[in-house]
């Protein structure tokens, strides 16, 4: 797989199915969109969008993706928890680094009266 944005592949095509529940969307588009960014096979995405649109976990009968269509909250989990993900790392990230500026500023006053004697 070639991965032409930074999320998984999974993450994009459950955001597409969320984004356009209103409008609606079929297999096909899904397919065009995901192959449009990304190299995954065919069986792959038709995996995803039995496991996820057609007949998703704890849904008895099936459901076809039209207009007006409300996504499993399951998908719109995913794309959810991945957002909160992602922000947490940017987050933590900042933190590390904030932390050694405190920790030179800190050292800094620490060493400079040494040095002045």
């Amino acid at each position: 797989m070639i991965k032409i944005k930074k999320e998984p592949w999974q993450i994009v095509a459950a955001r597409y199915c969320v984004d356009n529940s209103e409008k609606g969307f079929d297999q096909e588009g899904l397919k065009k969109y995901i192959k449009s960014l990304y190299n995954v096979s065919d069986a792959h995405v038709n995996q995803f969008w039995e496991e996820e649109i057609y007949l998703p976990t704890g849904r008895k009968y099936s459901r076809n993706a039209r207009v007006n269509w409300i996504p499993p909250l399951d998908l719109v989990s995913k794309v959810t928890d991945y957002d909160e993900l992602r922000e947490a790392r940017k987050n933590a990230k900042q933190a590390f680094w904030l932390a050694i500026i405190a920790i030179i500023i800190s050292a800094t006053t620490l060493i400079t009266p040494i040095f002045k004697k």
